[in-house]
């Protein structure tokens, strides 16, 4: 790697040699002993080195080698991507290398890819980065865990990192509805209503009531009772869910009805008046 170090080492099964040494243009450390010669180089800051082993024999023979260093930079992927993702809104994630070069070339053969889970969702060979779009769901992609991984072919070796994200996808209210135990009551029976809703933060409750009167609250203001219900409380319920991103509405209309026996009181009642009535014109006839 670029500034980083390398340890080579020269050798011969010969026994006749009279020297053996390297030759380099870096600063170096050098060993040896009985055929063989090491080199150690700390930072390696030159993209074509190539260090050069001889070994000289009693016979003036002179054989040498060249050792190709495959230098390279290669640094971890990046994932660019906004820290919230709001459901519904098309969003972009990309995948780069930010530093890339072997040897002297810009463009060693390489790939990068970007997966989601055990999903490649986009690949690219013998580029750098690539770009996917997607419009996010909450319940789909929350908290999934986004990969960007890349290779890069050094000699005969393949090089390998990644870098990996978890996706925060936000949402205002949906799904909101409003049920309740009865939509027709009658005097002093219960009415227990109930407002649902999916969002991302979790959405807070309101309510817009025909009556506040004898209403109890509870669930985080999500469901309302009413033990004892009047005429007052006949109505449109309205829950309101809402978060910072927004907010949505639902209703139901409970209707209130009046007793069997209060119309069979009011008949009874007519009844008699109308009775009492006509006894008294059939009486004063008569007297007349």
């Amino acid at each position: 790697m670029f500034g980083g170090p390398v340890d080579l080492n020269c050798t011969t099964s010969c026994t006749n040699y009279t020297g053996l040494n390297w030759e380099v243009s870096l600063e170096a450390k050098i060993q040896e002993g009985n055929g063989w010669i090491s080199l150690a180089m700390k930072n390696v800051e030159e993209w074509k080195a190539q260090p050069l082993c001889w070994v000289k024999y009693e016979d003036s023979l002179l054989l040498s080698t060249r050792a190709v260093l495959y230098v390279y930079e290669f640094s971890t992927p990046t994932i660019q991507l906004a820290s919230e993702i709001q459901q519904g809104h098309s969003e972009n994630i990309v995948c780069n290398i930010p530093r890339l070069k072997v040897r002297d070339s810009t463009s060693p053969h390489r790939n990068i890819s970007l997966s989601r889970g055990p999903d490649v969702l986009s690949s690219n060979n013998n580029k750098s980065s690539l770009e996917y779009s997607f419009v996010a769901d909450l319940q789909k992609d929350d908290r999934t865990e986004i990969i960007c991984e890349a290779y890069v072919q050094v000699g005969s070796e393949v090089l390998r990192k990644q870098t990996r994200r978890v996706l925060n996808v936000v949402a205002s209210p949906f799904n909101v509805s409003v049920s309740a135990n009865r939509e027709r009551y009658k005097t002093n029976e219960n009415i227990k209503v109930t407002c649902n809703a999916t969002g991302k933060p979790f959405p807070e409750f309101s309510w817009h009531l025909p009556s506040t009167e004898g209403v109890e609250f509870s669930d985080n203001n999500r469901t309302i009772e009413i033990s004892s219900a009047q005429s007052s409380h006949n109505g449109t319920y309205l829950c309101l869910a809402n978060n910072i991103y927004g907010k949505k509405s639902a209703r139901v209309d409970i209707v209130f009805e009046e007793s069997t026996r209060s119309w069979i009181a009011a008949v009874v009642v007519v009844t008699l008046l109308a009775v009492l009535i006509t006894a008294g014109v059939v009486l004063y006839r008569c007297q007349k």
